[in-house]
């Protein structure tokens, strides 16, 4: 059950953000920082749950992705923050699309391939 909590609220995250970060109008904007926000911490509690049932079997894996899940997080924050001053770079966007991609790659392969 926590698996799929996790799962699905990554996927609406990456979802909520992109939608988000592709608003031009500041009010637009906020609300879909607020369902960000919200699916931060059912990210972040139903993570700590799979972390204390995985973290025996893949140490240091699992500390990565948690470190991975956190940049994800910071970078978003800091991309809606660039998007509200209209300076949101293509770097950043792109860095945070790549950490996103390999956060999501290293959580499948925890769950699928390990």
């Amino acid at each position: 059950m926590w698996l799929l909590i996790h799962l699905i609220s990554f996927i609406l995250l990456a979802l909520v953000t992109l939608i988000g970060l592709t608003r031009h109008n500041k009010k637009q904007i906020v609300p879909w920082l607020m369902a960000d926000r919200v699916l931060y911490i059912l990210i972040l509690i139903s993570g700590g749950v799979l972390i204390f049932g995985a973290f025996k079997y893949a140490p240091v894996i699992m500390t990565i992705k948690g470190l991975l899940g956190l940049a994800v997080i910071a970078l978003i924050e800091i991309a809606f923050a660039r998007k509200q001053e209209r300076k949101l770079s293509p770097i950043l966007a792109w860095c945070l699309a790549i950490v996103i991609i390999v956060t999501a790659c290293l959580g499948l392969w925890l769950v699928y391939g390990h």
